[in-house]
């Protein structure tokens, strides 16, 4: 059949062509909660269908009809005539309710500019039967009839074929009685003023892991006899309500995920931290090889900047290779679901000794004191050549030997730490040994010193690792006098979240001898600055070797001075 079009005051098929321009392809009345008591079921023909609907259908059921829209959309105006006649609404008939329809001048130029502008409109007529009030006591409802902005009656229900609610359910699976609404592009608008999305793509869920999941598998309380009404301040809040879902099947991931620095975040505030849906999509979940890949892993939604610079390191121009996955990506280091803070103790040092067991031999054939350098120094202070380096004084807690936490229920070192900082320029050398002096002095049951470590400034430098090749290897790098890691120096302790909290310190707390007690673990000749150290340890080595050295030549001496005296006495005896 030829197509058909209207477009403005034009006809372009026989009697009165188009009957609705704004109304005719989505208006509806609701198929549920208060069906009309008339009883004028038809069954399967037009021949019930009133005159006046026969002349409408005379040209709106020929396929095809459409109606261009201001902005490019096309409005179907096809009605099925058979269809209609057997929908809830048949006895109704067209003038039911396209009542302001003048089939004398029909039809009429009403300019429409979009699809869902006209199904909002045409809507309102539902309103005629089943008002408002009426809808609140059906839960399936009660967001459309309280929520301004909420999706328009024929967003769900079809226009001209709406079936009784009871045999609607009858014929309808679990899951595609919910896609009847949310298959379509159904949103509210939450009281923060978000656009809240109700849809979901039944494609995308039948591809996920989760295929054969029917919707109130996850979504308990729902049903097609129980539909609650949940009500959500913002998009993130629900986001976050909704994953706790997920513990239901991955009990033990979601005991990982609970302790990792996500989670810390999330209860001390910090919403905008990741929950499960955020990495893995709510109904897209996709294999785990899909997440093992550069372009599918999530950690680059949030961290951008760190993935880029480890798409530029050897370990991301390896794994990018087709194929090539024995190269780390992010889950390796940080591990997947129980993801520590980066930068809190060993553990990135640890996963890189995982991957690389032979690198401590390797150091030993030319790196002097190999085991302090690998416990003092970061692995991409070395790896990263082209990183800022710094060095970091973490206060240390000899006893647990672990870095210092700020207790979660009574914090102090942040604030002893600020005080301490008396001008707000950097903690020096003398207010760095009083802090430490004063919170030892306070009757801890551990031992509190200061921990170095030498590191790159930025977790951006971190993952721009070269190979190693490239690595630095030039002792003079660290241990000559203005050397550049040490020019930039902090004191940290671990927050309440698990991530460190840094305070500036002066540089030259690294070249006074008041930091001997507090930089002792850090200490090695040339290594710190403190000049008088190095004397005072050069003078050292020698009082130590001159005492055998002595002992040895005044031995000799003494030797010399026997022989002498005896070949002296026997020259007198003869």
């Amino acid at each position: 059949m030829a197509r058909s079009r209207i477009e403005g005051h034009t006809a372009s098929g026989p009697s009165y062509a188009g009957l609705v321009t704004a109304a005719a392809a989505a208006i509806l009345i609701l198929f549920v909660a208060a069906p009309l008591t008339a009883s004028a079921a038809v069954g399967g023909s037009t021949d019930s269908l009133p005159e006046d609907d026969e002349t409408c259908l005379s040209c709106h059921d020929s396929e095809g009809m459409e109606k261009d829209l201001a902005n490019g959309e096309a409005l179907s105006l096809h009605i099925r005539g058979d269809v209609f006649a057997d929908s809830i609404h048949g006895w109704v008939g067209c003038a039911g309710c396209h009542a302001d329809v003048d089939l004398g001048v029909h039809p009429e130029d009403k300019p429409i500019e979009t699809l869902s502008a006209h199904s909002a409109e045409a809507s309102q007529v539902c309103a005629q039967c089943h008002s408002g009030e009426s809808l609140k006591d059906g839960p399936a409802h009660h967001a459309r009839a309280s929520t301004t902005g909420g999706p328009a009656c024929a967003e769900c229900h079809d226009a001209h074929a709406v079936t009784p609610i009871s045999e609607w359910k009858a014929g309808t699976g679990e899951t595609a009685y919910c896609l009847t609404c949310h298959g379509q592009a159904l949103s509210v608008r939450l009281d923060s003023g978000e656009s809240f999305a109700l849809s979901v793509d039944d494609a995308v869920l039948r591809n996920s892991v989760h295929p054969d999941h029917e919707c109130a598998d996850c979504h308990t309380g729902f049903s097609k006899e129980t539909h609650e009404t949940e009500f959500f301040a913002s998009t993130r809040e629900h986001a976050i309500a909704r994953a706790q879902v997920c513990r239901e099947c991955h009990e033990g991931k979601f005991e990982q995920y609970e302790g990792s620095i996500h989670a810390t975040l999330i209860k001390d505030g910090n919403l905008a931290a990741p929950v499960c849906t955020d990495c893995h999509g709510a109904h897209s979940v996709r294999p785990k090889a899909v997440y093992e890949t550069v372009t599918g892993v999530p950690c680059k939604k949030c961290h951008a900047n760190i993935f880029d610079a480890y798409l530029g390191s050897m370990h991301g121009q390896a794994r990018s290779k087709p194929g090539h996955f024995d190269a780390p990506i992010c889950a390796d280091c940080h591990r997947a679901h129980e993801i520590g803070p980066a930068a809190a103790g060993n553990q990135l040092r640890d996963a890189c000794l995982g991957c690389h067991p032979g690198a401590i031999d390797a150091h030993r054939e030319w790196l002097p004191n190999t085991a302090l350098h690998l416990e003092a120094v970061s692995c991409p202070a070395c790896h990263a050549p082209l990183a800022q380096r710094s060095v970091e004084l973490r206060l240390f807690d000899n006893t647990a030997q672990m870095p210092v936490s700020e207790p979660q229920d009574a914090p102090q070192f942040e604030a002893r730490i600020r005080s301490a900082d008396a001008q707000g320029d950097g903690l020096d050398a003398f207010e760095l040994w009083n802090l430490v002096r004063d919170i030892n002095r306070e009757g801890n049951a551990a031992e509190m010193t200061l921990q170095g470590r030498m590191g790159v400034r930025t977790g951006v430098d971190a993952h721009r690792l070269s190979d190693k090749t490239s690595a630095v290897r030039d002792c003079s790098n660290c241990h000559q006098q203005g050397a550049e890691p040490f020019q930039s120096v902090t004191v940290s302790i671990v927050g309440r979240d698990g991530r460190p909290v840094r305070f500036d310190a002066d540089k030259d707390v690294l070249n006074s001898v008041m930091s001997v007690n507090s930089v002792s673990g850090f200490y090695a000749i040339g290594g710190t600055r403190i000049k008088l150290l190095d004397v005072l340890l050069a003078l050292a080595f020698l009082g130590g070797i001159s005492v055998p050295i002595g002992h040895l030549t005044l031995k000799w001496l003494f030797r010399n001075y026997l022989k002498r005296a005896q070949g002296e006495g026997s020259s007198q005896d003869s």
